[in-house]
Formats: C-alpha cells, sequence, structure tokens
C-alpha cells in the first residue's frame, strides 16, 4: 500500500511539474504584450504603431477587387475580397460594378471612375477623352477622385483655356505681326488650343491588361464617340501567362473545377493576421527590423494576376526568352487592332508605357521605395528592365504605323524625381499623378495646337 501511494504522488509531482512551464509559456509573453502596450501609451506611441496602418489597411481594401457573378451575386468561396466591386464579362474579363462609391472613389453609372455620368451624346463645344489602362491609369491608392490622372489632365486643359482667355498676350495669336522680329517673338510663346470643354473621362480598371483594354474601347468607350483616348498600359502584359488574352477574375477557374482554399490555410492565414495585429510584434518590425507592415506588403501585389500568391513578383514574370516574347508579341497584337481603330475612325490615339519602379534611381529612391523593391525578388529589377526596353521597340514599331498614334515611353519618368512617386511597383501616388498628367497634356497640346495665320490673309 504505501509502495503505491508514493507511486501515486510521483506521478502527481511530474504532471504538477509541466505546469509552471506551462503557465511560463503563456504568461510571459502575454506579460511582454501588455509592457509593450503600456509603454506605447505612456509614450504617445500607440497611434505610430497602429494608426497609421490601419488608415492603409482602410485604403487597400477599399481598392481591392471583390468579384460578382453575371447575375451579380458574390463569389464567396474567393478569397481576399474587397470593397471595389467588379462584374463577371465573358468579354472584357469583368468590369466595375455601376454606382458604387467609397470614401477614396466614385464609379458612376456607366462603371466610369468619374463624379458625374457620362452620356453617349456630347454637350455642344465638348472636347472628350477616354483614359483607358490598369491599376495606374485608375488611380489605385489615390485619396480620391481628384487626385487621378484623369482629373489632373482635365484640369489642366480646362485651366489652359481659361488662361487664354484671361492672359491672351501670354500666348500666340491667332494672326502673326508684320515684321520678322515681332514673328519669332511671338511664336516662342505657348501656342494656343481651341477654347472649348475638356471632359476626361477615366475607363481604366485595375488589374487590365491589353486584352482587356481592346474589349473596353470596341465593346464600351466607342458608343460615347471620344475624340481622343489615352493609353496607359505595358505592365500587367509583363506579368500575365502568354496562355491568357486578358486578366480575368483570380481564382475563378479553380473556384469552378471545384478547389477551395483547405480549412488548414484559412486557419493559418487567420492566426498570422491575429499574430500580425500584436504590438510587440509590430513594435520589433518598426523599430528593431524597420521592415515594411503587413498592409504595406499587400499593396504591392495588389490586383495583380497573382494577388494572393506568397512568392515574390519576379515568380510571375516570363521563366525564359520564348515566353517573354510570346508575351510581347500579344502585347503588340492588342496594341495594332487599338492604333488601326484609331487611323480609321480618325481619332488620336497617346500610348503611354506605363512608369513602374525599377525605372527610378537608386539615389533617388526614399526609404518607402527601397523597402517595396527588397520584396519583388532578386531577379525582379533585371527581368523587368528588359521586359520594358522589349515592350518600348514592340510599342514604337506599331505607334509609327499610323500618323494618329504618338508613343510616349513613361517607364523612366520619375528616374530622378524628389520625393516618393510610387506606393507599389506601379501605383503612383497624389503628387507624382501630377508629373504624369503634365506629359500627357504636353502631348495633346502639341496635337491640338492652332498655328497662327500669316499676317494680311
Amino acid at each position: 500500500m504505501f509502495t503505491r501511494r508514493r507511486s501515486s504522488w510521483k506521478r502527481k509531482s511530474r504532471r504538477r511539474s509541466w505546469f509552471p512551464i506551462v503557465l511560463l509559456l503563456v504568461g510571459v509573453p502575454i506579460a511582454l504584450e501588455l509592457l509593450v502596450r503600456g509603454i506605447a501609451y505612456a509614450t504617445g506611441t500607440s497611434e505610430q504603431l497602429t494608426a497609421n496602418s490601419a488608415g492603409k489597411s482602410e485604403l487597400i481594401e477599399a481598392y481591392r477587387l471583390g468579384f460578382l457573378s453575371p447575375d451579380g451575386q458574390p463569389y464567396e468561396a474567393l478569397p481576399n475580397q474587397g470593397h471595389l466591386m467588379a462584374v463577371r464579362n465573358p468579354l472584357m474579363g469583368y468590369q466595375l460594378l455601376p454606382d458604387q462609391t467609397s470614401e477614396f472613389w466614385t464609379i458612376n453609372a456607366q462603371g466610369f471612375r468619374d463624379d458625374q455620368p457620362v452620356t453617349p451624346e456630347k454637350a455642344a463645344g465638348e472636347v472628350r477623352i477616354f483614359v483607358l489602362g490598369g491599376s495606374t491609369a485608375f488611380g489605385q491608392l489615390n485619396s480620391d477622385n481628384q487626385m487621378t490622372l484623369a482629373s489632373h489632365l482635365e484640369k489642366l486643359l480646362n485651366d489652359r483655356v481659361t488662361n487664354q482667355k484671361t492672359n491672351p498676350t501670354r500666348f500666340q495669336p491667332a494672326t502673326l505681326p508684320y515684321r520678322a522680329d515681332q514673328v519669332a517673338e511671338v511664336l516662342a510663346l505657348p501656342p494656343r488650343i481651341p477654347e472649348q470643354q475638356y471632359r476626361v473621362i477615366n475607363a481604366a480598371v485595375p488589374g487590365y491588361a491589353s486584352g482587356n483594354e481592346l474589349a473596353m474601347l470596341m465593346q464600351q468607350v466607342v458608343a460615347y464617340n471620344p475624340d481622343m483616348v489615352v493609353l496607359l498600359n505595358s505592365y500587367q502584359d509583363l506579368m500575365l501567362p502568354s496562355s491568357q488574352v486578358g486578366a480575368d477574375i483570380p481564382g475563378l477557374d479553380a473556384l469552378i473545377q471545384g478547389e477551395r482554399e483547405s480549412p488548414t490555410a484559412q486557419f493559418t492565414q487567420s492566426v498570422q493576421d491575429w499574430f500580425d495585429r500584436l504590438y510587440v510584434v509590430r513594435a520589433v518590425d518598426r523599430y528593431v527590423l524597420q521592415s515594411q507592415s503587413p498592409e504595406e506588403e499587400l499593396a504591392i501585389a495588389l490586383n495583380l494576376v497573382n494577388a494572393g500568391n506568397p512568392q515574390p513578383l519576379d515568380q510571375a514574370l516570363a521563366a525564359d526568352d520564348a515566353e517573354l516574347d510570346r508575351r510581347i508579341a500579344r502585347y503588340r497584337n492588342h496594341l495594332l487592332q487599338m492604333v488601326r481603330w484609331s487611323s480609321a475612325t480618325r481619332k488620336r490615339l497617346f500610348i503611354g508605357l506605363q512608369p513602374e519602379i525599377t525605372g527610378r534611381a537608386a539615389n533617388a529612391m526614399p526609404p518607402e521605395e527601397a523597402a517595396i523593391l527588397t520584396k519583388l525578388g532578386d531577379s525582379y529589377a533585371q527581368r523587368m528592365q528588359v521586359g520594358y526596353t522589349k515592350l518600348s521597340e514592340a510599342a514604337e514599331q506599331v505607334a509609327q504605323s499610323s500618323a494618329n498614334a504618338q508613343l510616349l515611353d513613361l517607364y523612366k519618368l520619375y528616374e530622378t524625381y524628389e520625393g516618393q512617386a510610387f506606393q507599389s511597383p506601379t501605383s503612383l501616388t497624389d503628387e507624382a499623378n501630377q508629373v504624369l498628367a503634365s506629359k500627357f497634356f504636353e502631348a495633346i497640346v502639341r496635337e491640338l495646337a492652332i498655328e497662327p495665320r500669316p499676317f494680311g490673309s
């Protein structure tokens, strides 16, 4: 009896010996979390750890696409659904749901990013310019509709008309003066453009590639009788596999085939999200590792073809020269069809190769952009530069086939730009969009410039 009791006591003793260890493993992290929270509140740094990332997260979710079926039903099994709703379309892949709004954007009744509706009939004296493209042209991560390329461009054009009316002597006259020295003097002034009302409509859609933009032009934009089209694209064509004509709803094929995210993966992601919100983790990331917040990393692949893929973006680039050539050929073919449309309709087409973060000079990059670049993969910069070289050659060849098309190679537009230009590999800041708009403005002014009549004519 005595021996059995002693044995039982030993077993209880051994079981109890684990309790302090478990208590230590659970208690220390909790105590550390409470300590960091207390220090953060006491020193006033709590907002630095939470407010900025919360605001960034809200912005990202507002711009993240959420997808609906053609009859308006959500694809609930698709992961990572955002607030910018898009409807499945068999011709365009998907298109933005009309009549939706958020703190950061407004989509009108026609599905364009515009505060006002667009009618098929133009008002008298209206010059209508449509902007086509993907995330950059759309104004992804910009603070509101007024900070986009389209809005900046519209303001520049209408301000030019106002300045011509209020300060006519600052621009070239309608008729040249008689004396030769005066002719040279007035021709040095900025040219005048037709004094009409300019309307620039943002028909870009996040995630679009050239195939989607071609479909958008032919299926929707032509119905609104554009006078000019601004096309800003190229990046998504380098990322999209050559087997795809255009971008489609990510994960839809797998969903149709019955594939779903495993419960284990869902649980792992939930745990990771909870872990990333801990003050201890945020403090270590911010002050020790000085790494990007989880929200900033989410912005990198926002609305790209491989969104949700944990691999760096360089894994989405062409694996070899043959695949790259096929992607370039696809881009060239779609661009050629748009150029042929511009020739047939005598509409001006301005083709912009969009800016991208690897076009920045290393010594001009602020820390925010340098941090983005480090997340893109070891081979990203070199392969992206090769891709843009081939894109530029293809676009130049196509643009030269028509007098109605003009190419603007904007890849290195921000090479020496002071300050932050990029919020992701291609998403621009509000201020950087003004620089981009000025380039298209200059090209449009050259096209619209009114040549002064000779003296006496």
